[in-house]
């Protein structure tokens, strides 16, 4: 049961032996973000080596090296997002090629006996090593394979010292400063590593007591509310059965109804939290849904708020329950208006939503200049029974059920909020002609970020 709880509240801990490849791929992933540079830094170097020296051998490495990537690449792109460790000798296998392939112009240049040769030589063994330190050292096996070929090309070098010059000073100093530069960042190594190790485990004992207290309050708020309601329902059926006044006991029965259509109600809240909630999707388009939404909210917010529409022009289709949807944005705005009893300005817009892999959608957002939430805040305002509110005036289910539904209906929702200085709640949904049938929703794709 409380795992049944963990995965409604977004918190279920993490399977046994599954690992997360998402993490991995971003690690591992050769061409993501700016790491394309350091190959373009690497074949630059490759073609000024070639006009100042000659010889075209480490062209063909580099050659070699790009092929290599582009296997690891793949190995990395036939990974799931979350698997069983045994897939990892995909990545390891094509990470070992890589790693023994880019150790291969060090060991040729060390053996060229000149002091340039040497140089570049040293350069590769330093790359190799801050290679380990800044990309490996997030996971043990790729890290161990790293260290070993790393200590394998140093003691490489070594062998080939001593066997042109056995009895020289000059090598066994170069010998001795090898071994402690690698010696080096092999401690250097382990100690990231090592501390890396104990940031995750405190995490995770983080992570573990935010989810118990997760659990805590919402198991609490759903057995007092349903304690409240029993004990309504209850006493007025027992008082009921004692009056002999018909007029009393219809107003008594009238009660407890109503009572048990509160508990009703209140279910219909926690499936709509647990993304379980029966919808009626249609594909409707942002102006029509917006525009009753408008209409509603100016009585709402009161005198002292202005509410202001900002509509971008011909955005496609989205497909929504279109009366859930309105009633999670009068949500959101009866939260901006809360953040600002002084008064205030609220914008609810609809614009195009910045490209997703996915496809098209439209930004439907809620924005306030009130007092915004506090850092500390962000991570937990989407969890059941969690208010800032005073006591009586929030029953702390209005912001989950609105990350429920969005989340059933396939949709994204994000939280910007700088304290003093307002919140801004966005809500991206995929865009759907109105032509086109569309799943149903509920899929899982949907999430929220802060």
């Amino acid at each position: 049961m409380a795992d049944g709880l963990g995965k409604l509240l977004g918190t279920a801990p993490t399977v046994p032996n599954v690992l997360d490849y998402a993490q991995i791929k971003r690690f591992e992933e050769p061409f993501a973000g700016g790491r394309y540079l350091r190959f373009v830094l690497l074949g630059v170097c490759c073609l000024l080596y070639w006009r100042a020296y000659g010889g075209a051998l480490l062209l063909w490495w580099f050659a070699g090296l790009m092929a290599a990537q582009l296997l690891h690449y793949a190995a990395l792109r036939s990974l799931p997002d979350a698997g069983p460790r045994q897939l990892m000798w995909r990545i390891l296998v094509t990470q070992a090629l890589g790693s023994a392939v880019f150790c291969l112009p060090g060991l040729y240049l060390w053996t060229l006996d000149t002091p340039d040769a040497r140089i570049f030589s040293l350069l590769f063994l330093v790359a190799g090593a801050l290679n380990a330190i800044t990309l490996r050292s997030h996971l043990r096996e790729p890290l161990w394979i790293d260290l070993g070929l790393q200590s394998f090309t140093v003691l490489a070098r070594v062998g080939w010292v001593l066997w042109q010059a056995p009895g020289a000073a000059e090598s066994w100093a170069l010998v001795v400063a090898l071994m402690a530069l690698h010696l080096f960042f092999v401690k250097a190594v382990c100690d990231l590593r090592g501390t890396r190790v104990q940031l995750q485990a405190r995490l995770a004992e983080q992570t573990e007591r935010d989810r118990q207290r997760a659990l805590t309050q919402f198991t609490g708020g759903v057995a007092h509310d349903f304690n409240n309601l029993l004990t309504v329902v209850l006493g007025n059926m027992e008082l009921a059965r004692l009056s002999e006044a018909p007029g009393e006991r219809d107003a008594l029965m009238n009660e407890a109804e109503l009572a048990a259509r509160r508990g009703a109600e209140l279910t219909n809240q926690l499936l709509t939290l647990s993304r379980k909630a029966h919808l009626s999707p249609v594909s409707e388009r942002p102006e029509r849904l917006l525009g009753p939404v408008h209409e509603i909210a100016q009585g709402l917010v009161g005198p002292g708020h202005r509410l202001r529409l900002a509509l971008a022009p011909d955005l496609p289709a989205v497909f929504v329950d279109p009366a859930k949807f309105q009633a999670a944005l009068l949500e959101l705005i009866c939260n901006a208006r809360d953040a600002m009893p002084e008064g205030g300005e609220i914008v609810l817009s609809a614009q195009t939503a910045p490209q997703q892999d996915g496809g098209g959608a439209v930004r439907f957002g809620v924005a306030d200049s009130g007092s915004g939430i506090p850092g500390h805040m962000l991570k937990t305002v989407f969890e059941p029974y969690f208010t800032t509110k005073p006591r009586g005036r929030g029953s702390g289910l209005g912001l989950p059920m609105v990350r429920g539904f969005i989340e059933q209906s396939d949709g994204e929702l994000l939280l910007e909020s700088v304290n003093g200085a307002g919140t801004q709640v966005w809500i991206d949904l995929p865009a759907r002609p109105e032509n086109l049938s569309a799943p149903p929703p509920g899929s899982g794709r949907g999430r929220d970020r802060v």
